[in-house]
């Protein structure tokens, strides 16, 4: 027996396995039962419109960043060396 003649009747046998599984499901999915058995999740909110706020104008600032939380990589390593942050690993300079 070569490998294609193997593999054949592995996956022929596989389709028949796998088919069948699928005809049994179709079958018993087919008989119609006294009680309704339904596995769907519905969940209802109740949900009260917010009130409408009014619209402000923009407020205009002198910096064209405000505060982005970040800092560049220049300024990191120097915070490293003041020690002014804690790192966890040692970080070459």
């Amino acid at each position: 027996m070569t490998w294609i003649k193997f593999a054949l009747w592995m996956s022929g046998i596989y389709l028949m396995y796998y088919g069948g599984l699928i005809c049994w499901d179709f079958l018993r999915s087919g008989k119609k039962t006294g009680v309704l058995q339904s596995h769907e999740l519905s969940f209802e909110e109740h949900v009260e419109p917010l009130k409408e706020l009014p619209d402000k104008a923009p407020e205009i600032y002198d910096a064209s960043v405000l505060s982005s939380g970040g800092v560049s990589l220049k300024q990191l390593f120097n915070l490293a060396r003041e020690e002014a942050i804690e790192f966890t690993r040692p970080v070459s300079f």
